[in-house]
């Protein structure tokens, strides 16, 4: 077995250690983006729209996301099931927030093991999971650093990426709710990626 296949499988692995209900390799030439995906953004306006660094129109958008997909040949599809009630109410903030440690820590893992150009991105916005108690993002504002630099990530949905197609590339189900139960009292799911480099 190759070193880089070993390596990619080290990776894979660490994302379930942390976390991860499931994590894939997957050929980053699998992964699709639609611009339409990205003005969702706007509108129907994301109350998030604006405010970080890492969420549109502060992003390089569907075109940069498929210039960093000319640039590596894989990526790691991770994802995160949930009880659907913990999305309803108020730990949503704190649900996609454990999304975006496990994807930054899988970017840092991959960085170690060689891939040191490896970028992670998740679902949800960095100010809505980390920085809600704050009035402003330091970077945007530029009074400073960020404040979560190790752990806060960029949002999928301000690059396109058709999470639902993702899922599938990985062998997943791409279905939200698939019982007839009441859905708050189902699973759901929310997922990231991260580019290996």
């Amino acid at each position: 077995m190759p070193t880089s296949t070993k390596k990619m499988q080290q990776i894979e692995e660490f994302a379930l250690d942390n976390g991860a209900s499931k994590a894939a390799v997957i050929s980053s030439r699998d992964i699709d983006v639609k611009n339409r995906f990205a003005a969702f953004c706007k509108e129907p306006k994301c109350p998030n729209f604006g405010r970080s660094m890492s969420c549109p129109p502060h992003v390089s958008g569907p075109e940069g996301f498929r210039k960093k997909l000319k640039e590596t040949q894989y990526a790691v599809a991770i994802r995160l099931e949930v009880d659907a009630g913990s999305l309803i109410g108020e730990e949503r903030p704190q649900v996609f927030r454990i999304l975006q440690e496990i994807v930054a820590a899988t970017e840092l893992k991959a960085k170690s093991l060689g891939f040191t150009k490896s970028e992670g991105f998740a679902g949800g916005s960095c100010k809505q999971s980390f920085c809600s108690e704050h009035d402003f993002c330091r970077v945007l504002s530029r009074k400073g650093t960020c404040r979560y630099p190790d752990s806060a990530r960029p949002s999928m949905s301000g690059f396109g990426v058709n999470v639902g197609k993702l899922m599938k590339c990985a062998g997943w189900s791409s279905e939200f709710f698939s019982s007839k139960a009441p859905r708050e009292e189902q699973m759901m799911w929310l997922a990231g990626v991260v580019l290996l480099k």
